[in-house]
């Protein structure tokens, strides 16, 4: 099972909520992995904008506020490419139902990941992160 979009939220949070110089170990002991892990998602994260690091320098820091990073962003960010489910390939032509269940699954699917994706629109990270402070007070 992939959990990088976790991951990746993991360790926004805690770059945004942490006192202390971020670094991939750091992280790494967070998310309970290794670092050469971490230092994947970080590189991703890096490349879409939403964190800063400098060479010779110590510390992550986030690119943007909380409030102005959507869970959408950051998905799309982790995932260009990934659709939510795919249609097979190769069904026979030659059936009915093998001729025509790309157009017929086809609008479900792209429906499904609009939902999905609007649904993550509706969250920042920073909702996020009040919800943690929520959870951690019960």
């Amino acid at each position: 099972m992939d959990t990088k979009f976790s991951v990746a939220l993991h360790i926004l949070i805690y770059i945004s909520e942490t006192d202390k110089v971020v670094s991939s170990e750091i992280l790494a002991k967070s998310v309970n992995t290794n670092s050469s892990h971490i230092r994947k998602i970080l590189v991703v994260l890096k490349k879409g904008e939403l964190i800063e690091s400098q060479q010779g320098k110590t510390g992550i820091t986030l690119a943007k506020e909380p409030k102005d990073i959507t869970l959408s962003e950051i998905y799309q960010i982790i995932y260009p490419d990934k659709y939510l489910v795919n249609i097979h390939e190769g069904a026979n032509k030659e059936c009915p139902v093998g001729l025509n269940i790309e157009n017929l699954l086809q609008p479900v699917f792209n429906e499904a990941q609009e939902a999905f994706y609007k649904k993550l629109e509706g969250k920042t990270l920073e909702k996020l992160i009040k919800e943690l402070y929520i959870i951690g007070e019960k």
